[in-house]
């Protein structure tokens, strides 16, 4: 699939924030199993783990896996799956074990959002949360019983409209991405593997849950982005982290 196919087929499930759709779950639990899928923000991994009263380090690895995105070149984490039907790690006794705080990919289903931003748009200061977009993927568990807007769907499951954390982190995800792919070009693998430990670490496990999560994120991105430009220093803190 080119780049232009791939926009036309969102664009086919883009949804409007008024627009109806027929979804009613219920509570089968086919969408906790069999996937390896679910992929999560710096965001999720704190409200789970401040949930959970853990720290997001010992969270990630009580419950994540994580891999090199192929296209992105940014780590990627996800909640592992478990047993003979790959269900999420999280699911016990057939119940979501954190359904208040679950990652935002879930609370939303069966809609998804996403957003695109214009080659060398990465301003940090400039957040404009009305280019987030929202689509409506065709789910294979539930019923069509009941009837929702997209508004109103969102707000059952407490996901802000005007979400900024999830708007820096589309922007984290596009940054980063193009620093590390220029640092692939120039660093052999031994040094991309410790660049992407400490990305991992700082990106999405270096937060103290009694705090905000914003200020932490963007404080954690701003430092980051020095780091990578100073390959010396950032492999002496991995051989202090080890």
């Amino acid at each position: 699939m080119t780049r232009e196919e791939m926009f036309q087929d969102i664009e086919s499930m883009t949804v409007g924030l008024d627009d109806t759709f027929k979804f009613h779950c219920n509570q089968c639990g086919k969408c906790c199993t069999h996937r390896e899928d679910i992929i999560l923000s710096p965001m999720d991994i704190f409200k789970m783990a401040r949930e959970l009263k853990i720290s997001p380090v010992d969270f990630y690895h009580e419950n994540c896996i994580f891999h090199i995105g192929d296209t992105s070149r940014i780590p990627i984490i996800r909640l592992a799956s478990v047993g003979s039907d790959n269900h999420c790690v999280l699911l016990k006794n057939h119940k979501c074990s954190v359904h208040k705080v679950k990652p935002a990919v879930c609370g939303m289903f069966p809609l998804g959002r996403y957003m695109v931003f214009e080659k060398g748009e990465y301003d940090p200061e400039s957040i404009d949360t009305s280019k987030v977009k929202y689509l409506l993927q065709p789910p294979e568990c539930g019923d069509e019983s009941e009837t929702h807007t997209v508004r109103e769907w969102l707000s059952g499951f407490d996901i802000k409209l005007e979400d900024e954390a999830f708007v820096h982190w589309q922007k984290a995800i596009s940054q980063f991405g193009i620093k590390l792919k220029e640092l692939e070009k120039k660093q052999d693998m031994l040094t991309m593997m410790e660049i992407w430990f400490v990305v991992r670490v700082v990106l999405y496990l270096q937060y103290d849950t009694s705090k905000d999560f914003l200020p932490q994120f963007k404080s954690n991105t701003e430092n980051l982005l020095k780091l990578l430009d100073d390959i010396p220093k950032l492999k002496r803190m991995v051989r202090h982290a080890r």
